[in-house]
């Protein structure tokens, strides 16, 4: 009987869990974003990317170049359109060779990575807008 009750419980813990899953998946997106909403996060994406070019060419503190990369990636995570996918992908690898070279000290590589950064995510809106 005490195997029986602790199947039971095992069973409807499981399927709580396993039904709560999703949900706590899907917290970060936007659902439905409207046009206006897409466009305004390309503005933000680009804006922040921007920010974290110039404080990586004006030799800005370690914390604050890595902050505004954070920021950058998050305001490109932002963006729900399936017609640029494929090149948020490739903006954000940029960024990450950028962030990468950066934490490695190759202020070259990092700002090179970073001009390419900049121009994939400037294309995105050109992009979506032409699509």
């Amino acid at each position: 009987m005490s195997l029986l009750k602790k199947l039971v419980l095992a069973s409807v813990v499981s399927t709580a869990l396993l039904a709560a899953a999703p949900s706590a998946m899907a917290a970060g997106k936007i659902e439905n974003q409207s046009q206006e909403g897409v466009l305004q996060a390309f503005d933000d994406s680009i804006a922040s990317i921007e920010a974290a070019q110039t404080a990586l060419n004006d030799g800005s503190d370690r914390e604050t170049v890595l902050g505004l990369m954070k920021g950058a990636k998050q305001n490109l995570n932002r963006i729900e359109s399936a017609t640029v996918n494929r090149e948020k992908e490739r903006a954000n690898g940029y960024l990450k060779k950028s962030r990468s070279a950066f934490k490695k000290g190759d202020m070259d590589t990092a700002k090179a990575q970073m001009s390419q950064a900049v121009v994939k995510f400037t294309s995105l809106k050109q992009i979506y807008l032409n699509f």
